[in-house]
């Protein structure tokens, strides 16, 4: 394990210039332990690529900066149906692409289209229920087959951004100026973007595959603007310096992480077994491995989701109900088992955690090391390891985008599965069903707290952790938080910088 040797007290080697209003220009650069997997908004489905696409495509609607509260972007309005089946929006006046070209109604209906077409898209469950979308001058009409409550968080997902056959313009506030697959991307700002007077930065410089403690000693030398889940050497030491404690920013984000087991494969086709991991594993390994930058789970809701039984504790570390519950199952000495892990300092950290866990109740693990994008591709696979690093970042505030994709039967799928531990429930199913088309916010939550008793019994998942997004940006990076939703957002942070665009030394 490499850790980065940080001096003992240390602040910033930079500071911000003083300007009292934000200015524009610079280049913000940032890293990344992963790669980008696509920069098609019809196949982007992974946090890296997220950062990326979202920079590049806007949409109907978005969130507020910073929360989590939906506004119009390319729309000027939207209103729904008393059905709740028909969402009207009408388009905002002189949107544009990057290369000046308007953008048309019919531009969103091609981009639902295109999803469709894609046989290996794992959005194809999002656009299942519209029936058609009706392009009418400047205004869009989509018809659901059924209600979905859900439905208006869809529409500011990438994916819908409007798009044209043969074209790569981008609607959002930056377009990809070049990228060098695995080594970095650059964007630069679109001068077309409808909110364009407010996007500050003149482009955005992301590298790829740099692991979490390289990150920060380039942070530290002024080579990167922000950086992190910093290692955990690092997080210690920085969020124990005075000097750094304006610039460090934490979040709760919409994320819940555990290991993944499939059910179609032995042993963990019994429910027993995957309770007894549950029982195994100590959650405060866990927390203190991440520095106290998360909580303990008990499914996959995280705290302040609607719907989450905030009740309901998360299984206790009990190993002698875990060996009581692999010897009914058949497994008294335990089993030997492959475990998959994306190739990162933190997921090598919590891995060794769990390896040590099991070990006591007879579990004997082997950690496989992939590098994230085939990591990505296993886990999505019938075929990958049956025990795997699980992790779900919501495509949007809802307890749906958590539960429907994760573990509704629908987004099964023998490659390309959303549904990791390829659960199959129609109990569980029924009640997602249901939750979609309620209307009353209180009836909705109250059967997603159902849902998640069910889940919690049923343990397809070895229930561990939601973490805090935190991360450490410069002096002179202003106006930033992280995004609840997007995690890593620039749109609108502005670096101060000299009157010659330098950084400032202090």
């Amino acid at each position: 394990m490499l850790f980065s040797c940080s001096p003992v007290e240390r602040g910033p080697s930079y500071r911000a210039a003083g300007n009292a209003t934000p200015r524009d220009g610079g280049t913000l650069r940032f890293a990344t332990y992963g790669q980008i997997v696509t920069l098609d908004p019809a196949r982007e489905y992974d946090e890296i690529s997220a950062y990326v696409v979202h920079a590049v495509h806007d949409t109907l609607l978005g969130y507020e900066p910073n929360g989590t509260r939906l506004v119009p972007h390319l729309a000027a309005s939207w209103q729904v149906s008393p059905d709740g089946l028909v969402y009207t929006l009408a388009l905002r006046d002189g949107i544009a692409y990057s290369d000046g070209a308007p953008i048309a109604a019919a531009d969103f209906a091609y981009a639902i289209d295109r999803v469709r077409r894609i046989p290996d898209s794992q959005l194809q469950p999002f656009v299942a229920n519209i029936a058609s979308v009706a392009a009418t001058g400047r205004e869009l009409a989509f018809t659901l087959r059924e209600p979905d409550a859900s439905f208006p968080y869809v529409l500011a997902m990438t994916f819908t951004a409007p798009q044209r056959a043969n074209s790569d313009a981008s609607s959002g506030p930056f377009a990809v100026e070049r990228w060098d697959s695995g080594v970095r991307v650059v964007l630069r700002k679109n001068q077309h973007y409808w909110d364009a007077p407010h996007v500050h930065l003149d482009a955005i410089e992301m590298r790829e595959n740099v692991p979490r403690d390289v990150q920060f000693l380039m942070f530290e030398r002024g080579e990167l603007d922000v950086a992190e889940r910093l290692a955990l050497p690092d997080y210690l030491w920085v969020t124990a310096q005075p000097a750094w404690q304006p610039f460090v920013h934490a979040r709760a984000t919409m994320n819940a992480y555990g290991s993944r087991m499939n059910v179609r494969h032995k042993p963990f086709d019994d429910r027993r077994v995957r309770q007894a991991l549950n029982y195994a594993l100590d959650k405060q390994h866990t927390l203190k491995l991440l520095g106290g930058a998360a909580v303990a789970a008990h499914g996959i809701l995280p705290p302040g989701m609607a719907g989450r039984d905030d009740e309901l504790a998360p299984y206790p570390h009990d190993v002698a109900r875990a060996r009581q519950l692999l010897a009914a199952a058949g497994y008294a000495d335990g089993f030997d088992v492959e475990y998959m892990i994306p190739s990162d300092e933190e997921a090598e950290r919590l891995a060794g955690s769990l390896q040590r866990d099991l070990a006591d109740v007879g579990v004997r693990v082997r950690i496989t090391e992939l590098a994230f994008a085939s990591y990505a591709a296993a886990l999505a696979s019938a075929n990958g390891p049956a025990f795997a690093k699980a992790g779900w970042i919501a495509d949007f505030p809802d307890a749906a985008s958590f539960l429907d994709p994760s573990f509704g039967s629908r987004a099964i799928s023998d490659d390309g599965s959303t549904n990791y531990a390829f659960y199959a429930n129609p109990e569980l199913d029924a009640l997602l069903d249901h939750a979609r088309r309620e209307q009353d916010e209180a009836k909705r939550a109250a059967l997603y707290r159902r849902a998640e008793h069910i889940l919690y019994d049923d343990a397809p998942w070895l229930w561990d952790y939601h973490q805090e997004m935190v991360e450490i940006t410069q002096p002179y990076v202003r106006d930033y938080e992280p995004h609840p939703v997007w995690l890593r957002d620039y749109t609108y942070t502005w670096l101060d910088l000299d009157a010659n665009g330098e950084r400032v030394a202090p």
